[in-house]
Formats: structure tokens, sequence, C-alpha cells
């Protein structure tokens, strides 16, 4: 992909469009006025998006995913707009009932999980709305929607077409609480990674047509080259080995390979596939869930569980498991803690320690 799908790209275009500038310096260093809140004087600082570029530049400020200077452009951009901010449209499920259907999301080994009375929150959740350009001999492009949990930074696939079915409101319709919310920025190196895996398909079947369209093109021009090249060899063939008329023919057959050589090329550039990627908006979205305490018990342990309905899948949402940190919807009990089954069983298999 070309410039615009990198941090780098990504920054000064926003600089830029917040009333900033910038000016490449080296390659991955960049001299840049910064735009204050306010509406102050800009501020000069020193970007740096590549370590090796630190070497010519030690003071200047190196961005990357979930980088500081990257946070400040996410809530610069937030305070002038360009991160919108809305509820989904879908009221809170009943309590009772739920926690029953949450029980059967989870297989809990030699356990049995308790659920107390739960209550609903917000989760946030950020949608980011991606331009993909496709240049070639042609030019297309398509928006992208890709959702990202603000909780535990998952891909909340079906997300988009809930919201078409639901709709959003500007205020929440409920005061509930709010789940902890991290900052778009650090949602992004997830949800550009889920877009990369998005164009993979597009991408293939773009290159591959033009593959093709370049073979036959290709092939033409060849095959017609190689025929005045081939009608240029039969002339000098019947010409005496001194003969003066050799130079020109000699000449005009170098002609014709460098034409030759320049079309093939020619073509090759005009059926290059490159795809631009920008960043176009941010919706922080908050979403019903509805959050149940409870205690998983087995037969010699027990522990704290709470678990998290989400209404618009209609199934419970991944847990964590206390060691790993895995998420899973299959957990045992060891010593005191929740566990997914690997550390279950690598737990059982260690030996103590005294």
């Amino acid at each position: 992909m070309k410039a615009p799908a990198t941090v780098e790209a990504f920054t000064v275009a926003a600089l830029e469009r917040l009333g900033g500038a910038a000016e490449a310096r080296a390659p991955a260093l960049y001299t840049v006025l910064w735009p204050t809140e306010g509406g102050a004087d800009l501020e000069t600082r020193q970007l740096a998006f590549d370590p090796e570029a630190l070497e010519e530049e030690p003071d200047a400020e190196l961005v990357t995913f979930a980088s500081p200077v990257l946070e400040e452009i996410v809530r610069l951009a937030t305070a002038s707009g360009r991160v919108a901010r809305a509820f989904l449209a879908l009221a809170a499920p009943s309590s009772r009932r739920t926690a029953e259907l949450l029980a059967r999301a989870y297989r809990f080994a030699e356990a049995a999980w308790s659920a107390e009375t739960g209550s609903p929150w917000w989760m946030p959740a950020a949608v980011f709305l991606f331009r993909a350009r496709y240049l070639s001999d042609a030019r297309e492009e398509e928006l992208l929607e890709i959702a990202v949990s603000l909780t535990d930074l998952r891909i909340l696939r079906r997300l988009p077409a809930m919201i078409e079915r639901h709709g959003v409101v500007a205020d929440a319709h409920q005061a509930w609480p709010m789940m902890a919310e991290a900052s778009p920025a650090s949602a992004y190196g997830a949800a550009r990674a889920e877009l990369e895996r998005r164009l993979v398909a597009p991408l293939g079947v773009r290159r591959r047509e033009l593959e093709w369209r370049l073979a036959r093109e290709a092939g033409r021009a060849a095959a017609y080259y190689d025929e005045l090249a081939r009608e240029v060899d039969e002339q000098q063939s019947r010409l005496a080995a001194d003969a003066p008329e050799r130079a020109v023919l000699a000449a005009k057959l170098a002609t014709i390979r460098l034409e030759r050589n320049g079309r093939l090329a020619e073509l090759q550039r005009k059926y290059r596939l490159e795809a631009e990627v920008a960043l176009l908006s941010i919706l922080r979205l908050y979403l019903p869930r509805l959050v149940v305490p409870g205690r998983l018990i087995g037969k010699r342990d027990a522990a704290a569980l709470t678990l998290v309905w989400d209404p618009l899948e209609q199934t419970g949402e991944p847990l964590r498991c206390a060691r790993c940190r895995g998420q899973t919807y299959q957990a045992g009990l060891h010593r005191g803690a929740v566990v997914c089954p690997s550390c279950l069983d690598g737990g059982r298999g260690a030996p103590s320690q005294r």
C-alpha cells in the first residue's frame, strides 16, 4: 500500500485538517506546526515515524500506534468534532430471564455459576470509517466501517448492521453507569489490522484481473514488435556482410527493441495496482449491556465471577482467564481463580510450590 495507509500519512493529514502543517526533512522525519487548543499560535515540533530517524534528530518525538503523540492527535480531532458520540437505541434486557440464558453461553468444568441481580451498563465502542481507493488504469473506491470494543479491543463485526437496524441517538435514554473506556487511538491498531484483512480479498480479485489484462496486452505488444524485428532480421540476412545498409537496419532494430521495452514498461505501470487508505471519521458509540455479578462454585473452591450479556448478539461476552488473560467461553476453578481450560490443565499438572 502507499503512504496514506500509514500512521505517518494519517498524522500528517490530521495535522493539516486541524490547521497545522508538516514539512518532510528526511524520510520519516518532519518539522510540524502543531495546532493548539483554543486557536492560539502554532507550536513547532519534530516528529519521527521510524526509530532510525531518531539518529538524525534525537529530540524528535516518535509516533507509533498508541503513542502519546497519536493520542494527542485523536484528542484534538475529538475536540474539533471529528469524533462523534452517540448511543445505540436499544432497551436493556430483563435481568431475571437473561441470567438463565447467560449461564448457557458458557461451559464450566466441575462448577456451576450462581447469578445475582444484574444491572444495565453502557459499553463503549469505536466505529472507524475508512476510505479505500484502488488505483490502476481505473480508479475505484469504497467505504469500510470497522467497529472495535473499547473495553477489550475486540472487533464487533455485526455492529454496523445493528446500527442500521436499531439506529442511534445523541443522548442516553437511561443514565446507566459507563464501563471503563479506552481512547479511540488505542483501538486504531486493531481497526487497521482488521482493515488489512478485509482488503486482502478485493485486492486479490483486482490484482488477478489486472494481471490477466496485462498478460493479454503485453503479449499483443510483444508480438507486434517481435514481428517488426523479424522483418528487419530478414532484410539483414539478404544483404552482404559489408553492405552499408546493414548499419541502418541495425539502428532500426535497436530502436524497435527500445520501443518494445518502453511499451512493456508502460503497460506494467498502467496495470500496477496500488491502494490508498484514509481514516475519515470515528464514531464513539455506547452499547447497552447487562452486567450480572455472581459466583462460580465448584466442589472444593469458589470465586466471584461477573458475566456480561450482549443483547445485540443475544449471548454472553467472553470472560478473561485470570492467569493468561485470554478470552474464553469455557472455564474452571483453580486455587480460587477462574481460568481457561489450558491454564486449568496446566495448573493441575504443575508441581505444587512450597
